[in-house]
């Protein structure tokens, strides 16, 4: 079951769909305006149906808000037909757009589909603030949240194989602090003979590749390291 949150002033609009999804694959959560909306959303939203003219404030602000903090799906539904309204909402990181009014059948159908796709791109990779790691081809990914850039093919970085399997343990271990030895033991073997300074080179490395991400990962005195992933 996936769950929506459903980010309407009307609420005529909000049950008329509520009562067809709620018979299908999809939980509705509703949310009467944007600063409930912002407040109800965690991670645990699987995709959000959001109107534009609403009082206080309106559905391109509370897109901007929830794209500096969360990649989850966005589904604009607006009486607002003209194009430069629906260019507008994907500048601003919308995945689709449908105008009212609609068939909830159509708009089900749109949100379905997004999910699974959305489940599949998911499946072989681990995500933490603006840092994907692709899980099969071990390639890292920037994300640019500021400009709603997903994947950029040349800014892909490839890693080393000791590179992936460090930076996918910290990531995997996100706010848990691991020591050297702890790691040195996971990813290098309990009868390696080195010491922690094999490490902190490639942690060098790694900070190298994230740049400007660079403090996702904070080094804890004495101890070792923690992966913090979202901005400090």
């Amino acid at each position: 079951m996936y769950k929506a949150l459903m980010i309407e002033d009307h609420k005529e609009v909000r049950d008329f769909v509520k009562e067809y999804f709620d018979h299908k694959e999809i939980e509705v959560i509703e949310a009467q305006n944007g600063y409930e909306g912002l407040a109800i959303l965690d991670d645990t939203i699987d995709i959000i149906l959001l109107d534009i003219m609403m009082p206080g404030i309106d559905g391109y602000e509370v897109c901007k808000q929830i794209r500096s903090q969360y990649n989850t799906l966005i589904v604009f539904i607006s009486a607002l037909s003209e194009d430069e309204n629906q260019l507008k909402a994907y500048e601003y990181g919308a995945d689709d757009y449908i105008t009212k009014p609609f068939k909830p059948s159509l708009l089900y159908a749109k949100c379905l589909a997004l999910l699974k796709r959305n489940k599949k791109i998911k499946t072989n990779q681990l995500q933490s603030g603006k840092v994907i790691l692709d899980l099969d081809k071990h390639i890292l990914v920037i994300l640019d949240l500021d400009k709603h850039i997903l994947v950029i093919e040349e800014n892909n970085i490839a890693l080393t194989d000791k590179e992936f399997k460090l930076l996918r343990y910290l990531m995997e271990n996100q706010g848990i602090v691991l020591s050297r030895e702890k790691i040195l033991d996971t990813l290098w073997g309990y009868d390696y003979y080195g010491d922690g300074r094999a490490v902190d080179t490639y942690i060098k490395r790694l900070r190298k590749r994230l740049g400007k991400y660079s403090y996702y990962i904070q080094t804890i005195v004495k101890t070792g390291y923690v992966w913090k992933g979202e901005e400090l």
